[in-house]
């Protein structure tokens, strides 16, 4: 409430009556004055101006009062046994203050628009406090925290003015979510995330892309994260939401799928689509530990004759068993030798290896097949042999176009060419089911075969 102080002067007048009024608002301080006159004071007040009463304690020249409701003042002066003489009286008329009502803002982000402040009633006063400017409400200018702000308005026929306030909070903004860096060479089976610990707000991890991963908390910003058994690759994203925000921050991570016993230096290799393959050392070699998946599928027709369906066109084309694209995922792709050497006669040639690695040519396999002594390599590299190179049966595709010889066999190329009266047919190495060799055969070249890399020396 807005409060005033008034100064009234009155003058004694034995002839006259004069009454003088002031109009106030209620609780503001009124002040009577009188000059200086010999013999006792006293101060009187009346309701109606008919009945007065001597106020007690108030025989000096100046009365201060607060006013509270109407009323009439007066002075009077007793000298002896003269009659009294008295002043003109003054009546004080007090007025209500408006009624002035401000309704709370909710809270609001920092970062929110500036708000037209409109629920101060009567309308027509003024708004005033910590982050207000001509009538609007700033947050940013305000700044984060509890702020009282008020509403003052006057009434224009009394000029009878009062306050109200009320509080507004500014909320902070949410905190900006970072999911870590990205993990692209996983050796484990599960890993610790790395997101930040919001101030503002709530995080919680979901998966982006990959199939069956786990986080033992994912509402935890250091949650750990355990790759399921279909992918080795996914994408987590870190979201932080609050009252003034949401967003999200991605990581990667790629778990490698490890042999028993991986190359140093070189545990995976990626082929040119970006399928990772485990790598096995077995002696002083390289090796890829699964069959090369590489390429675009192509249909195996049967014709009668030989021949090939894939085509020199800069494209890698593989079949797959039985004209299953489902085969080439679980068992590798079958090349025919041109395909696989990427049309190139060299011996040892990367071929569709990936750069750094080459097509085993026949000295390759010899070492290989010289590193098991007792003359039973087939027993340590089929699927399940203690070595970690899981060669699979996963039979070929005849040069006719027909599918032959699935899990009794499985035969990989070799660069070498085999030729003998013009045969020109291409090396291979097979793993059998009916015994434990790596034996050495040749084929026409335009049978598709399974490939196995290995890396350069």
């Amino acid at each position: 409430m807005m409060l005033k102080y008034y100064i009234l002067i009155i003058f004694l007048g034995l002839f006259t009556n004069l009454i003088g009024q002031q109009s106030v608002c209620v609780n503001d301080t009124v002040k009577l004055y009188t000059g200086q006159y010999r013999g006792e004071r006293f101060w009187q007040q009346s309701p109606d101006g008919v009945d007065w009463s001597r106020m007690a304690d108030r025989d000096s020249d100046t009365l201060v009062v607060v006013a509270m409701e109407n009323q009439e003042y007066r002075f009077e002066i007793l000298e002896g046994s003269c009659q009294s003489i008295f002043s003109n009286s003054v009546e004080i008329l007090v007025n209500q203050p408006p009624v002035v009502v401000l309704q709370s803002i909710d809270s609001v982000c920092l970062n929110a628009d500036p708000i037209n402040l409109t629920t101060g009633t009567p309308v027509g006063g003024n708004y005033y406090g910590t982050g207000i400017m001509d009538g609007r409400f700033i947050p940013n200018l305000a700044g984060v925290g509890t702020h009282i702000y008020s509403y003052a308005f006057t009434e224009p026929s009394t000029e009878c003015a009062d306050t109200s306030s009320a509080t507004i909070q500014v909320m902070p903004l949410t905190t900006a979510p970072l999911a870590g860096t990205d993990q692209l060479e996983i050796m484990q089976d599960s890993i610790q995330l790395n997101g930040n610990l919001p101030d503002v707000g709530q995080g919680y991890w979901t998966i982006v892309s990959g199939i069956g991963g786990t986080f033992s908390d994912s509402t935890q910003s250091d949650s750990w994260f355990f790759k399921g058994t279909e992918d080795l690759a996914y994408t987590l994203a870190w979201h932080i939401e609050g009252k003034c925000g949401s967003a999200s921050d991605e990581v990667n991570l790629l778990f490698l799928r490890l042999s028993k016993n991986p190359c140093p230096g070189t545990p995976v290799v990626f082929d040119a689509d970006g399928t990772m393959y485990p790598t096995i050392q077995i002696g002083d070699q390289c090796w890829m530990a699964e069959n090369l998946k590489v390429g675009t599928f192509i249909t195996s027709t049967e014709t009668g004759s030989a021949h090939s369906d894939a085509a020199d066109n800069g494209i890698i084309e593989k079949y797959c068993f039985d004209n299953d694209e489902n085969n080439c995922e679980l068992y590798g792709g079958l090349y025919d030798w041109d395909e696989m050497m990427g049309y190139s006669t060299t011996v040892g040639s990367q071929g569709i290896c990936p750069e750094g690695w080459h097509i085993p040519d026949n000295e390759d396999w010899l070492e290989l097949d010289d590193f098991y002594k007792y003359n039973d390599a087939g027993l340590h590299l089929k699927e399940g042999g203690e070595s970690g190179f899981e060669g699979l049966l996963s039979g070929d595709r005849h040069n006719q176009g027909f599918f032959v010889s699935f899990g009794s066999s499985g035969f990989y190329w070799s660069s070498d060419t085999y030729n003998y009266n013009n045969a020109n047919e291409g090396y291979v190495r097979e793993l059998c089911a009916c015994n434990n060799l790596l034996e050495r055969l040749h084929f026409n070249k335009k049978t598709g075969a399974s490939v196995r890399c290995i890396k350069n020396e």
